[in-house]
């Protein structure tokens, strides 16, 4: 693309590193040895059956979010360096076509310079000794004026044709940039989402704290029923956290398919 692209392209990547690379997740529920026991032995066959199948599920929502976390983060990152390599593709691109066109309306018009600042200078000559009524010196003059006319308007023309290229290459690159921009804001709302779900995964998270602790009083104390209730709140709160990561993976998916599909096109 053209050299308007890679600004595009650093803003883009600023929103897209601004947000969580990483999922948040708190420090793992650790079922020390022994810190059932109490609980356990008051219960009922039914209650405990209940308390393991919920602890088992516990562990294992808490290694999903381990898995969604990773996962989220590894697309996140990649999504990241595919817009810096998308930003380095436009810059270098843009600084080989439009440096060269540029150069090439310097240089042609360095190279006529001699020829045109000539016939300026015959012309104005031309009109100076006008009035001195010079009528040898005023054929002469006009004799190298004719010689040197189609040289000079062929230079013109070479030289607005040079400065038409790139202007041409300039105006495409302000098109593309304006395309490029329009798809880059369509990833804008999709960052948002996965900004949003994050902050409700942090919300959620954050009542996950209480709970432990209120579970491990429970569990001190050999309240079964304590136990019990506060186990399924916090299995049913890992459940949703689990839901929302697996929202955010998606999401991060759908940011790299844009951006793929960007890649393709400026490619």
């Amino acid at each position: 693309m053209y050299l308007n692209l890679f600004t595009v392209l650093i803003a883009a990547f600023v929103l897209v590193s601004a947000l969580p690379g990483e999922a948040s997740a708190a420090a793992p529920f650790n079922f020390t040895a022994g810190l059932l026991d109490k609980t356990l032995a008051a219960s009922t066959q039914a209650q405990t059956t209940r308390i393991h199948a919920l602890q088992d599920e516990l562990l294992t929502l808490q290694k999903q979010e381990e898995e969604w976390d990773h996962s989220i983060t590894l697309q996140h990152n990649q999504n990241k360096e595919a817009l810096t390599m998308l930003g380095k593709q436009a810059k270098t691109i843009d600084a080989a076509q439009l440096a060269k066109l540029e150069e090439e309306v310097l240089r042609t018009r360095e190279r006529y310079k001699p020829l045109l600042s000539r016939y300026t200078a015959i012309n104005k000559q031309i009109e100076d000794v006008r009035p001195l009524k010079n009528k040898s010196l005023n054929t002469m003059l006009r004799l190298q004026a004719t010689a040197l006319k189609i040289p000079a308007q062929l230079a013109r023309a070479d030289i607005q044709s040079k400065e038409k290229a790139h202007r041409a290459a300039k105006d495409k690159a302000s098109k593309a940039t304006k395309g490029l921009r329009e798809r880059l804001d369509d990833i804008n709302p999709t960052n948002v989402q996965i900004k949003a779900k994050m902050s409700a995964v942090q919300s959620t998270r954050k009542s996950l704290s209480p709970l432990w602790s209120a579970f491990k009083k429970s569990a001190k104390k050999g309240d079964a029923i304590g136990v019990q209730s506060t186990l399924s709140s916090m299995v049913s709160l890992l459940r949703q956290v689990n839901d929302e990561k697996q929202r955010i993976y998606k999401l991060e998916t759908s940011v790299r398919d844009k951006l793929a599909a960007i890649k393709k096109d400026t490619g």
